[in-house]
């Protein structure tokens, strides 16, 4: 008859932790493409300027989120790194 292992600490913790989020970047491509559209089929009704900002803005998202993810890795990184040490 097999015996159940304790689960590691390590093991309780990735458990109760937030799943990651899928990557945004096709999301804020969307947006963009749906901008760009928008601009071809009503460009008289459509500020250019407001366009450039919103394109700006969503790539300070892209720009961020990137950094967050590498941000997340990195700590996931160190963590078990230093886990497996003390073991």
């Amino acid at each position: 008859m097999a015996t159940k292992k304790k689960p590691t600490q390590w093991q309780l913790w990735k458990k109760k932790a937030p799943k990651v989020p899928d990557i945004t970047c096709p999301d804020i491509d969307w947006i963009m493409g749906y901008l760009e559209e928008r601009i071809q089929h009503e460009p008289r009704t459509y500020n250019q300027r407001a366009h450039n900002t919103v394109v700006r803005r969503l790539e300070q998202l892209r720009t961020a989120n990137d950094k967050l993810r590498e941000s997340g890795e990195y700590w996931y990184s160190i963590a078990k790194d230093h886990l497996r040490n003390l073991d």
